[in-house]
């Protein structure tokens, strides 16, 4: 058997033969072969500038996808043109470990990699059950699905890839993570298998040629989990979403009809994807003995554009039609037009104009499927019975101390991902409850619809209170007594939501990212020099979508950071004594 390793010693020394042409380029030379030697060259460029290998593809895989899916959320893959991962060369290792809400690496077939979760960045130090995408049925049998953009990725080992790769006896590296590390299959380069305990938190170990190497495996995580080495987080990409558009074939917006998707409760059954030879891609399911369908096809005229024809659970099985476009922008395709001048349109149009210091308030859409309120029940042999009741724009998990009580069950998307959840749930006295609460942000510049004529930053807000279901009692209600931090602020200049190729990292759309304070959830964790949450109105908030569902007692406010458009991940804590 020929070993990797033997394989990539003759690399470094210049013997192999690159799809990559620059000078001084060991690591390029390493990833260009990694793709060239799975038999992808076809479908995925490699690219290297002096900083990253780019891998170019458009994320739509060869090999059968979406069959096996039992908690679909009714989104079918579409291909992302143009879509360039950035490999670093020189990877170094970080002081801390990395989590993120978005791709940490990419397969060398050019399909983005995600953790295992379906649902925010995670707690590295323990593993949770409720969003494992396995576990949730949420994966076809090749271990990816079609996430929030319609855009295909794997959250597990990518079986179907690693079948059709032309090396694949030769445990080769499968994929590359975001810091510049390789990622292996389940046994170590040379065929050995891997003893159990070996892998550390971002499921990754030390390696003589690269210094580091991470691993897929049967056993959660499953693939990596956290970045190791050091990363511009505001360098990665994400898929452009699909936008509708008008008659005259112009981009404008989101739309309810495909962005208004969320999981159906309990799962589908008999889901079924294919593709036909005239390029028609269809997904058909049953739920609860109704049949179900997403079909879509190329349209003839306008390129990366698709006509869509769909009856989904989440907008209420009404039979749907609409032209949707995969438009690349700048986070897609690092490679800038040369001929279009900073900061002007290609038509030669000056940038939008600034907008007003406050948005007027999101409409609901009549037409859109609510998610009004979720009802949970967590009980634990304890002495008193609570019932937690909150309302988040866009999304929260409440922990009491460690242990996880509810998650919003409704995804963070770009618009109308607002719930309310209602748990009931036991404890003794004194309880600390530990929230994580998020806005939507497209990317690290805190901007949602980019690229789009609607660009905007997003605006937050929460409530929350508990009640003591023994005594009818509200014991806590979210107000500015609370400690909150901010661990994601963008953009710190607000100029950042005129820019016409928004740049997470440079200005005008800086950012500041911290990881949460470790042990943070422990109780008797000293919060009191993080700031006082900031109560805002119903008109500042503009609180829809299950909101009016639940009594709110009098004192109970709505919070959240010191700015509600440019905070956009908090984290809050606070103590219940007995009354």
């Amino acid at each position: 058997m020929k070993h990797n390793h033997l394989f990539l010693v003759l690399l470094l020394s210049g013997g192999a033969l690159s799809a990559c042409h620059q000078p001084d380029t060991a690591h390029c030379d390493i990833i260009s072969a990694s793709v060239e030697e799975a038999g992808f060259s076809k479908s995925v460029q490699v690219t290297c500038d002096d900083s990253y290998a780019y891998l170019t593809s458009s994320t739509y895989p060869s090999h059968d996808m979406m069959n096996g899916i039992t908690g679909t959320n009714e989104q079918i893959p579409v291909p992302a043109l143009d879509y360039a991962a950035p490999i670093k060369l020189k990877p170094t290792k970080a002081e801390s470990l990395t989590s993120i809400d978005a791709a940490l690496g990419v397969a060398v077939n050019g399909v983005p990699i995600y953790d295992y979760s379906s649902q925010g960045e995670l707690d590295l130090s323990h593993y949770n059950e409720n969003v494992d995408t396995v576990k949730l049925g949420q994966l076809d049998n090749c271990g990816g699905h079609a996430g929030r953009g319609d855009d295909y990725h794997y959250h597990a080992a990518p079986t179907c890839m690693i079948e059709t790769m032309a090396n694949r006896k030769n445990n080769p590296i499968i994929g590359w993570a975001y810091d510049g590390y390789p990622i292996y299959g389940d046994d170590n380069p040379d065929g050995s298998k891997i003893t159990k305990g070996t892998l550390d938190d971002c499921n990754g170990q030390a390696d003589d040629v690269f210094g580091y190497r991470y691993h897929t495996s049967e056993a959660p995580p499953y693939i990596v989990q956290c970045l190791v080495g050091n990363v511009d987080v505001g360098d990665l990409p994400r898929v452009a979403p699909l936008t509708s558009t008008d008659k005259d074939g112009s981009s404008t917006t989101l739309n309810a009809m495909r962005d208004n998707l969320t999981p159906p409760r309990d799962g589908v059954e008999n889901l079924k994807h294919t593709v036909s030879d005239t390029g028609k891609r269809s997904m058909t399911y049953t739920y609860q003995g109704q049949d179900y369908f997403v079909h879509y096809t190329p349209n003839a005229l306008k390129p990366n554009c698709f006509d869509f024809e769909q009856k989904t659970v989440s907008n209420g099985g009404v039979t749907e039609t609409g032209t949707f476009c995969r438009n690349t922008d700048s986070k897609q395709n690092p490679t800038q037009n040369q001929n279009e001048e900073p900061g002007r349109r290609q038509d030669n149009s000056p940038p939008p104009p600034p907008k007003g210091d406050r948005k007027p308030p999101r409409q609901n859409d009549p037409n859109s499927a609510k998610v009004n309120k979720t009802t949970h029940t967590t009980m634990v042999n304890k002495s008193h019975t609570f019932k937690l009741e909150a309302w988040a724009d866009n999304w929260f998990a409440a922990y009491l101390n460690q242990q996880l009580i509810v998650e919003d069950s409704v995804p963070i998307t770009t618009e109308r991902s607002f719930n309310a959840e209602e748990v009931t749930f036991s404890a003794d006295y004194p309880l600390t409850i530990n929230l994580v609460i998020k806005d939507f942000k497209q990317n690290d510049t805190g901007l949602e619809y980019i690229g789009t004529p609607r660009q905007q930053m997003g605006d937050g807000g929460f409530i929350m209170q508990l009640t003591d279901i023994s005594t009818n009692e509200t014991v806590a209600v979210s107000n500015s007594a609370w400690h909150c931090k901010v661990l994601h602020e963008a953009p710190l200049n607000k100029q950042c939501e005129t820019e016409l190729n928004p740049t997470a990292g440079t200005a005008p759309c800086d950012y500041t990212s911290t990881e949460a304070p470790s042990g943070w959830k422990k109780a008797g964790f000293d919060v009191s020099e993080w700031p006082n949450a900031t109560e805002y109105s119903a008109e500042m908030v503009s609180p829809k979508d299950g909101y009016n569902l639940i009594s709110w007692d009098e004192s109970a406010k709505l919070i959240w950071g010191d700015d509600l458009e440019t905070s956009n991940t908090l984290i809050c804590k606070f103590t219940v004594e007995k009354p």
